[in-house]
């Protein structure tokens, strides 16, 4: 096994007040250094902590911090695979386990997604009495927003762009190509629907 120090660079988005409700005395960048820090007991000191620059929108922030950590490396058929991540003092984790919680979770936000266009798409066919007649996703979007999806959203949770075919008068599918972000794989993320009985399945193929 090897150890190898890096760098990693994370853009983060941090509510503001949260912020400014540390010590009023520090200055922005101090409290987003003690925010990343105290994310999870990550126990990371103030020098592997190094804030490039902050930027406030609205009642939010964007903080680009670089982040000096450590991974383990293995070598699996002659290339080093990266087996552990160090995430604060003497405190390591497995990658792989790292990354099924955060496919997890991006499959339960896009799945959440795919509801909210969903509901949008069925507003709009009972109120107009058809389908949205959309060539693609992103002039569905055009057509529901704002008054049947309130809250427009053009990408998935891997940052993929979300399809949208009618499949008759009546039927159709919104499809994420999850996260290995091909269509027609088994990770895919879809919702089959009709606008004449309601009935929708929403898988994971």
């Amino acid at each position: 096994m090897c150890y190898i120090s890096c760098v990693k660079h994370l853009k983060l988005v941090v509510p503001l007040l949260f912020i400014l409700s540390a010590a009023c005395g520090k200055n922005v960048n101090k409290q987003v250094q003690d925010a990343v820090s105290n994310f999870d007991n990550l126990q990371l000191t103030d020098q592997e902590i190094e804030v490039l620059s902050t930027q406030e929108l609205a009642g939010n922030a964007i903080a680009e911090v670089k982040i000096r950590t450590a991974v383990k490396l293995v070598k699996k058929q002659g290339i080093w695979v990266i087996d552990e991540v160090r995430i604060g003092d003497r405190r390591w984790e497995k990658a792989d386990h790292i990354l099924a919680v955060i496919n997890q979770k991006r499959t339960e936000t896009t799945r959440d997604m795919i509801q909210a266009i969903g509901a949008g798409i069925d507003r709009y066919a009972a109120v107009n009495g058809r389908l949205p007649q959309a060539a693609g996703f992103r002039e569905l979007v055009s057509t529901l927003s704002p008054d049947y999806l309130g809250d427009p959203v053009l990408l998935d949770a891997w940052s993929n762009p979300f399809s949208y075919k009618l499949l008759g008068n009546a039927d159709y599918e919104v499809r994420s190509a999850g996260g290995d972000g091909m269509a027609g794989t088994p990770d895919d993320i879809v919702r089959r629907a009709s606008s004449g009985d309601q009935r929708e399945a929403i898988q994971k193929r």
